[in-house]
């Protein structure tokens, strides 16, 4: 209790605002010094008083202790409320007494006192006011310094305060030493506090906007963790559960609320991705729960959709007859005919028409549907599709046949005459037919489309022959162009892309895709490094260009293994050049792909492990062109690599959509400068000055360049007067088989055993 008294009385627990540390500090140091000062004077007081006598000394010391323990005694009382004037007061007190006894003490130790009570002055101001303040009673203590080396000369001893030496070191420490230590300790400590101060409401600030996001998601959302238990819910989720509070709810089994419909036995149906449910309190009302996501604390947000209404409507549905027929020729969303009967019906339009018959067939796309589906959930994006086909069909003629065959995929036969013969004349048509806007709730979207078109001319195709040419030009629709056209050129190439890809499958289970290698040399012409380059040769004997089946095994998703196969391959041959103590690196690249497969990377990884110099013999080139390098997965796994001590090149710099974000983003050393730069140089003053600017943005992130596809002597000199620290090209090597640097044991690479 007496503890807690103290503790409190000397406010020496901060248990109020941040904002009140300040004046606190101030209050707690001023009772302490006043509480010290107290004591010290009613000893002095109680000593006056045993030993006093009738002399007028006595009676002084009497009255003086007196008086000093009534001030002070109403300063400690007044101290809380009135902390400034009780400051200013005690340090008047102290002036004046030392004042007095320095100018009326006939002793040296009054004189002595009165100086180190004047020579404390300053660092008792600096506990309570500004810098300022202290640093002007230290310069006015240079007079009490004076007065003091005065009247010790006068005295010609060493009393008082002792020797002159001790003199000014007494004066320094307390007049500038101790008020400059306690001002730079409060300067840091106010520092610390404001820092605080910032960083809890940043994270305040944060909390509410996460509280925000969280409440207003538009759809019902709760978060639990692994076990089921509800942490949070906003107020959508709340509303299935009527007559419930938040706290009911928070801290409780997901379980105890909701039950699975699709596995009764399953106790764990929020870790799935899609459980169709039912509340516990209501078995009628039914629920989807889609597992949005796994946060990093391991916890599971859902988000609930409630499918009374559907479920009903589907189960009505199912219980008559006409829905079961329907079902087998018709849509169940959009009452459109599917697959089947549309075609049942194309043919049936072909075949009982006259001659000279014109129609065009088109398949339409809607884009982006997948991110309309996450963010209004599935219930409104069927709305979307209901609410498109209603108005396709309100803008189509009675004569046109539309279906949908899948998901957001609709397709629609009319006849045309001669004027839609022309390409530009039916896209005005398609495009006056389809839907820019779709409303959802309040919402207005905007929809866009990708097309694919045929046309028939009474040559016997049938409706299937037309949708799986419509299906090949949607292929080649862009962003830019979102309607294409199928013509027999274009049929041919998906055809040979076909056969080529097939072909590139068995060459990569073959593993008849091999290395070969680039020489990169530095200014004098020595060979620095290789560039690892694949070529794929046919069984005629033509290659095929890297630029075409990288692009096809990408496509196909087969870049991961042909990238396994290489590295295999090509840290076959860097292990027995280590061994040969063949110091010359080889980069190998890497399209992005490669890196988001697990597989690949754990290979990537273990042979690191494995080989710790591998990272000093392997140079990684990161194709920037790669739409998937703005993957943060990918980032990371770049900055593992390169803790790991590889070297990380950035490949075809420039040419890329987010060329200087990557420089962020990626940890890379080396710049690698595009050969669509260099081949016009030096003439080209434009691609002259990309190319300076580019050297000298990668000199400023301390990265090494490497220049390719120079095929001039002049390029080369210019290079490396611009600072090009590597040069690449025909001019100094083309790439040739890697077995030209491996056979004979390695000789050819052995003259380049000096190399780093």
């Amino acid at each position: 209790m007496l503890l807690n008294f103290f503790k409190q009385y000397f406010v020496l627990d901060d248990t109020d605002n941040e904002s009140h540390h300040s004046s606190r500090f101030r209050i707690s140091a001023l009772r302490i010094l006043l509480s010290v000062s107290l004591l010290a004077i009613l000893v002095f007081t109680f000593n006056s008083l045993i030993n006093f006598n009738a002399s007028d000394e006595s009676m002084l010391f009497a009255s003086l202790g007196v008086l000093y323990t009534l001030i002070i005694s109403l300063l400690l009382v007044i101290s809380r409320r009135f902390h400034k004037f009780a400051a200013i007061a005690l340090a008047s007190l102290i002036a004046v007494t030392g004042a007095l006894f320095v100018a009326f003490s006939d002793t040296n130790d009054g004189v002595e006192f009165g100086v180190i009570a004047l020579y404390s002055l300053p660092l008792i101001v600096r506990l309570f006011y500004s810098f300022k303040a202290s640093l002007c009673f230290s310069i006015a203590n240079i007079a009490t310094l004076g007065i003091d080396l005065y009247l010790a000369q006068n005295q010609q001893s060493n009393s008082g305060i002792g020797t002159l030496y001790m003199q000014l070191m007494l004066f320094a420490l307390l007049n500038f030493g101790l008020p400059l230590s306690v001002s730079r300790l409060l300067k840091t400590l106010q520092m610390s506090i404001d820092s605080h101060k910032e960083l809890a409401e940043n994270i305040n600030h944060q909390s509410e906007l996460y509280e925000e996001i969280f409440e207003h998601t538009g759809t019902p959302t709760l978060l639990c963790d692994k076990r089921g238990v509800v942490l949070k819910l906003n107020q959508k989720a709340l509303d299935l559960f009527p007559n419930v509070s938040a706290d009911t709810i928070e801290g409780t089994k997901i379980n105890d609320w909701i039950a699975s419909t699709s596995d009764a036995s399953s106790r764990f149906f929020w870790q799935k991705n899609v459980s169709e449910c039912v509340l516990k309190s209501n078995s009628k009302n039914f629920l989807e729960v889609h597992r949005s996501s796994l946060t990093t604390h391991g916890h599971y947000v859902l988000h609930l959709q409630d499918i009374t209404h559907l479920r009903a409507l589907t189960e009505e549905l199912e219980t008559t007859q006409q829905t079961n027929s329907r079902l087998a020729h018709f849509d169940s969303l959009t009452r459109l005919p599917n697959h089947q009967n549309f075609c049942n019906q194309v043919n049936h339009r072909i075949r009982n028409v006259s001659d000279y018959y014109t129609g065009a067939m088109f398949i339409v796309r809607i884009s982006q549907f997948k991110l309309l589906n996450k963010q209004y959930g599935r219930e409104q994006s069927n709305k979307v599709i209901l609410n498109f086909s209603r108005t396709l069909q309100a803008r189509l003629s009675d004569k046109t046949i539309s279906g949908r065959l899948r998901g957001v995929k609709f397709a629609c036969f009319m006849p045309v005459g001669q004027t839609y013969l022309i390409q530009r004349n039916l896209r005005t048509l398609i495009k006056s037919v389809l839907p820019e806007q779709i409303r959802i709730g309040e919402d207005v979207l905007n929809i866009d489309y990708q097309i694919g078109v045929a046309y028939y001319q009474n040559e016997g195709e049938t409706a299937e022959e037309l949708l799986e040419r419509c299906e090949m030009a949607l292929e080649y629709s862009t962003s830019a162009e979102r309607i294409a056209f199928f013509d027999q050129q274009l049929e041919a190439k998906l055809i040979q892309e076909h056969k080529l890809g097939l072909a590139l499958g068995d060459a990569i289970k073959n593993k008849q895709i091999q290395i070969w290698l680039q020489p990169q040399v530095v200014s004098s012409g020595e060979i620095r490094s290789f560039e690892a380059l694949a070529r794929w040769r046919l069984d005629d004997g033509s290659y095929v260009s890297p630029i075409v089946f990288i692009r096809l095994a990408e496509e196909l998703g087969l870049l991961p293994k042909l990238a396994e196969n290489l590295l295999k391959q090509l840290v076959a041959v860097l292990e027995a050049w280590h061994q040969e103590s063949i110091k010359t690196p080889i980069a190998f690249n890497l399209a992005g792909q490669e890196l988001m497969n697990d597989v690949f990377f754990a290979l990537l990884m273990s042979m690191t492990s494995e080989r710790p110099w591998l990272s000093e013999m392997l140079e990684l080139e990161i194709t920037e062109t790669s739409p998937v390098m703005t993957n943060p997965l990918i980032h990371k796994r770049l900055r593992a690599l390169s803790q790991y001590g590889y070297s990380i090149a950035i490949d075809d710099f420039g040419t890329g959509q987010a060329s200087m974000g990557q420089l962020i983003d990626i940890p890379a050393n080396i710049l690698k400068i595009d050969r669509r730069f260099v081949a016009p140089l030096p003439d080209d003053k434009r691609h002259l000055d990309i190319v300076k600017s580019t050297i000298q943005l990668a000199r400023s992130l301390n990265m090494s360049v490497i220049a390719e596809g120079i095929e001039t002597r002049e390029q080369a000199n210019l290079l490396i007067s611009l600072g090009c620290d590597t040069l690449q090209g025909y001019y100094f090597g083309k790439p040739s088989p890697i077995s030209d640097w491996t056979e004979n044991n390695n000789e050819k690479a052995k003259q380049l055993r000096m190399v780093y």
